[in-house]
């Protein structure tokens, strides 16, 4: 991380390009231009590389000490490698944080050696690897495994077409060939002489309701609490992204609640009045004291940094520009560390999928019952005005509805169908098997339990989709493309385990989104923030701006030359786009993929 010292060996920053190589010859090598060696154990055996933030480290510390370890640094890397040379493996269940982490063991001489990879349990920092010739290959960006000319540029055609149908490229899969994401909670590990891979899954999300307490609102509001106090461990300007939504609102109150030292808010506005939320951001920033920036985004700035934000996107999403914007401000008014209200709507439910879903698929399901129901129900959408917009719907009634079909039709982007004629005839040939409604139902899916509602289906499947695949994802590039660390409280895997442990009730409360967070918290902000009901975040007003300047982001003959995308079936979109027929974001989704494709050569 930017921030520590001199003596913290970290995977490598976006600027360096830093990847590293494990073979069974070598115990960690950097192979990239810039040089950087791991932090070593005392008898050079074990080599550990990290990227992230241990939260409990100075626990951690403790607790080593007293079994007798003795320390030569102040660094996060080195509780976690001598929690290692203690505990082992399970040695990653006891990290509080957000971390991405590879360690090299040859203690064991170098025909046992193993290298370990280890995610954060919510997937908060990034881990990218790939087989090579030459060994394994990792590292926390796309674009520094690139760096190294291990790979090759071939782009995986699932990938596309699931990033066209979930507007982001699902993990375990990456964009490129060949390359594999590590998941969320997960240690890999392998046996470098014998080639045996073990996959372990050290962290699951809750499944039952397991909470006792007869008061769960004061047990939501104390476990934030927690989770805010432990993360703002620093020795740096540490501040907040503030949406005047509820969730960044909440967090912001409640690390002043925490700490007594300077707070600054960054936030973004627009000239669009109906997308600006300023003056929510400015009430919550004035009641906290904290210095407040405020950056005024137009379409001309988005156009003007289009170049930058595609280089800093590992891979398309259709996401990012707006964490890119408030990532930049907040690295302008000096901070180096920034906490995110990101993860409110998945555990609380504010988005709309929480109820729309849910009704969603008791209409489907009822047409099916309905002898020759389905075919009724297709061919009523294929006449309807603005039809486009139901293809969603009609794929998902050719099979039994299901949660995981009720949920795609709501939240996907394309449909299947849609997609095979907007990618060439090689690609949709060679991606035609991936199942989009599978794949969600395996992400979502928990342990059987009596009350596995739909609220806490959705927001399993939200975190394990969406957030993971998403939001993320691109809060990590573009944040590390202004050299800045965002944090994410209420993502923390003790408050997740708190939240997903109450009853779903208390979480429910009538179909109020958010209810029980606005409960939690909604006495300590501002009463224009706790009165509000519209959720709005940190959206930009890309319908106005894609009619508008942003039109120069693309061309009549943009898809022309792709080797991906069909031209005349994009072209068709962005037509439909013009009319007035297309969502923004499917058009959208066509020009950063397309334009991603272009920058990078493929």
């Amino acid at each position: 991380m930017t921030h520590r010292g001199p003596d913290d060996a970290g995977m490598f920053e976006s600027a360096d390009a830093r990847v590293f190589l494990a073979n069974r010859r070598l115990a960690i090598r950097d192979v990239s231009p810039h040089g950087h060696m791991p932090m070593l154990s005392d008898d050079a055996r074990v080599a550990l590389t990290f990227n992230g933030e241990i939260y409990n480290a100075d626990i951690l510390r403790a607790e080593l000490e007293r079994a007798g370890c003795a320390f030569r640094s102040h660094s996060d890397t080195e509780i976690i490698l001598r929690a290692y040379e203690m505990w082992g493996d399970a040695a990653v269940s006891r990290l509080r944080g957000i971390f991405a982490f590879a360690l090299y063991d040859a203690r064991g001489g170098a025909q046992n050696a193993r290298v370990i990879l280890a995610r954060d349990p919510l997937g908060v920092k990034p881990l990218y690897y790939a087989h090579t010739a030459a060994g394994l290959i990792f590292a926390s960006e796309l674009n520094a495994l690139r760096a190294s000319r291990l790979l090759s540029n071939e782009t995986d055609a699932v990938s596309i077409v699931a990033y066209l149908q979930l507007g982001s490229v699902p993990t375990p899969r990456t964009i490129f060939q060949n390359v594999n994401a590590l998941d969320a909670g997960i240690l890999l590990s392998c046996e470098l002489a014998q080639g045996r891979w073990q996959t372990t899954r050290y962290w699951s999300l809750p499944d039952a309701e397991r909470a006792t307490q007869s008061d769960v609102v004061a047990a939501t509001r104390e476990a934030l609490r927690d989770a805010v106090r432990a993360q703002l461990v620093s020795d740096v300007p540490l501040g907040a992204f503030l949406s005047g939504g509820l969730d960044s609102s909440a967090v912001v109150t409640l690390m002043r609640e925490c700490t007594n030292g300077t707070l600054r808010t960054c936030a973004m506005t627009f000239a669009e009045t109906e997308y600006d939320e300023g003056e929510f951001a400015r009430a919550v920033a004035q009641q906290v004291g904290a210095e407040h920036y405020e950056r005024v985004v137009t379409a001309q700035d988005v156009l003007n940094e289009m170049p930058r934000i595609l280089r800093a996107l590992d891979q398309p999403s259709i996401d990012g520009v707006n964490t890119y914007f408030v990532s930049q401000t907040a690295r302008q008014a000096g901070l180096t560390v920034a906490l995110s209200g990101l993860g409110g709507d998945e555990l609380f439910g504010g988005y709309p999928t929480f109820f729309a879903a849910p009704r969603l698929f008791r209409q489907l399901h009822r047409a099916q019952q309905i002898p020759g129901g389905a075919k009724i129900a297709r061919t009523a959408l294929a006449f309807a005005p603005n039809a486009a917009r139901y293809h969603k719907i009609q794929d998902v009634l050719n099979a039994p509805v299901s949660r995981a079909s009720a949920y795609f039709a709501y939240r996907g982007v394309f449909s299947p169908t849609e997609t095979q004629a907007l990618v060439t005839r090689e690609i949709w040939n060679a991606a035609k098997s991936f199942d989009v409604v599978a794949y969600i139902a395996s992400r979502a899916m928990g342990k059987p339990f009596a009350n596995d509602s739909y609220f806490q289906w959705t927001s399993r499947a939200e975190l394990r989709t969406y957030t993971l695949n998403q939001l993320l994802r691109d809060t990590d590039v573009m944040s590390m493309a202004h050299s800045l660390e965002v944090r994410v409280p209420l993502l923390d895997a003790q408050f997740v385990e708190t939240v997903l442990s109450l009853p779903e009730r208390a979480k429910q409360n009538g179909g109020a989104p958010k209810a029980l967070l606005r409960d939690a918290v909604g006495d300590v902000l501002p009463s224009s923030v706790r009165a509000r009901r519209n959720k709005q975040g940190f959206t930009f007003p890309f319908a106005q701006w894609l009619r508008g300047d942003l039109k120069k982001f693309f061309t009549p003959y943009a898809f022309e030359s792709s080797r991906v995308l069909d031209a005349r079936g994009a072209q068709r979109v962005m037509d439909g786009f013009a009319r007035g027929q297309v969502h923004w974001s499917r058009a959208w989704s066509l020009l950063v993929l397309n334009s991603w494709l272009q920058d990078n050569a493929i």
